[in-house]
């Protein structure tokens, strides 16, 4: 069955932008601001979930056996090459011939895309440059290579691998309103509507919604970061940072 697209937002184009946002009816409903704005969670954490289950061990994995260097390095530059409203564009008819609808398939498959090189740049990088005597002392210490990869690589990496997360989070947030010009819900169909009606409110109005998503999403990243480095790693991480600044 093919998803046809929303029906468009009815907004009176004399109406301002703060008194749209402080209509009750523009947040509630089934096309109200909380519905478009979950759906467009849903898929960004879809995406997001997805993204680091595929990229992060794998990254990890190789950048503990020290390969993949070419890999890394292909896949960052392939996936900055290709648009990603362009992929969206071409899985459309694709997923139409199979009955699948105008989405969310093309736009989360794109999105995965765009995701998956800061992921796994970061991760492998983080965990390649790991200090090598801390890893040779682990060794020596009986540490076995899972014990190592995951307790001492990865725990000290885990800041780097949160800003991949970090950085692909918000680019799929602030890249998934396109969905809205390929027949798609979330955000993004305030924008797609205000350019169809010449609303200006709309289009202002949609666009602070995406930013303030994305910049939430930041910081949500950024607080789940500080609650999961250890402390202890916390507190090597502003030891090095200090050293480096005393030499500079």
């Amino acid at each position: 069955m093919i998803a046809l697209p929303i029906a468009q937002a009815a907004v009176p184009r004399g109406i301002g932008l703060l008194e749209w946002l402080g209509d009750l009816d523009t947040w509630l409903g089934p096309d109200g601001i909380l519905s478009s704005g979950l759906d467009t969670v849903t898929l960004c954490a879809a995406v997001m979930g997805t993204g680091i289950l595929l990229a992060l061990p794998p990254a990890a994995l190789l950048a503990h056996l020290r390969r993949g260097e070419l890999t890394a390095t292909a896949l960052v530059t392939l996936g900055r090459a290709v648009p990603t409203f362009a992929v969206a564009a071409l899985l459309v008819p694709v997923a139409l011939r199979r009955g699948w609808g105008f989405e969310p398939w093309p736009i989360f498959l794109a999105l995965l895309l765009l995701a998956l090189p800061p992921l796994y740049l970061n991760t492998y990088t983080a965990i390649r440059h790991v200090d090598q005597g801390t890893v040779d002392a682990a060794r020596a210490m009986g540490f076995g290579e899972r014990s190592i990869l995951f307790r001492v690589e990865f725990a000290l990496a885990i800041s780097v691998v949160f800003t991949g997360i970090r950085v692909a989070a918000v680019q799929v947030v602030a890249t998934e309103p396109i969905r809205a010009f390929l027949g798609g819900d979330g955000l993004g169909r305030y924008v797609r509507d205000g350019l169809g009606q010449n609303n200006e409110t709309l289009i202002i109005g949609g666009a602070l919604l995406i930013a303030a998503l994305a910049a939430t999403t930041s910081l949500v990243v950024t607080l789940l970061e500080r609650v999961t480095v250890p402390h202890g790693v916390r507190r090597l991480r502003l030891q090095t940072a200090s050293r480096r600044g005393s030499i500079g």
